[in-house]
């Protein structure tokens, strides 16, 4: 089918893209049920998922050298911003990751001297994650290169702006969650 100089193609019903022969990209066709602003909360949804994609890749190659993933990078992260011990589950939950891969985690960087394990007096079974000396290094190195990243990229947005989609963002978030 052609609409306005481009071709509808449909892998499926509901997922229909509109390709232009001009510009060679696809605009997606919404369902025409479709407030403005959930068509609007679809492109921010698919956006947010592609500038996903690009700061995970920038993460890998912002610290490919020190030997962290982005999936370390995080966990250093979340330990220590956290101001308290916590679980692997604690952990997970935080992270919004499944136990099983948060455990998988912090037994490798454990065994690699990035984290370590103590006793917990509130439950003997789970123990506490905890920073080692090694895990604060490498974060803090992590996060020198963050600085120089964050502060390129920003540059060419007003803090005020990056404020207000934060808020944006958090705010959608909080609704998703307490739908699901």
């Amino acid at each position: 089918m052609v609409l306005g100089g481009g071709q509808i193609r449909c892998l499926k019903p509901g997922a229909c893209t509109i390709i232009t022969q001009k510009a060679r990209n696809t605009v997606p066709v919404y369902h025409p049920n479709k407030t403005p602003a959930s068509n609007a909360l679809t492109d921010l949804i698919r956006a947010v998922v592609r500038m996903t994609a690009a700061v995970q890749k920038s993460g890998t190659r912002l610290t490919q050298d020190i030997g962290i993933t982005n999936a370390r990078w995080q966990v250093l992260g979340e330990l220590s911003a956290l101001e308290k011990r916590v679980t692997v589950s604690e952990l997970s939950r935080y992270l919004g990751l499944t136990r099983q891969a948060v455990q998988r985690l912090a037994n490798e960087m454990a065994d690699d001297g990035l984290l370590e394990f103590a006793e917990n007096p509130g439950d003997a079974r789970a123990m506490h994650v905890v920073l080692t000396p090694a895990g604060r290094n490498v974060y803090a190195g992590a996060m020198e290169r963050e600085w120089q990243w964050t502060n390129a990229v920003a540059d060419d947005f007003d803090a005020e702006e990056i404020a207000r989609a934060v808020a944006l963002l958090e705010a959608m978030t909080q609704k998703i969650q307490s739908d699901t």
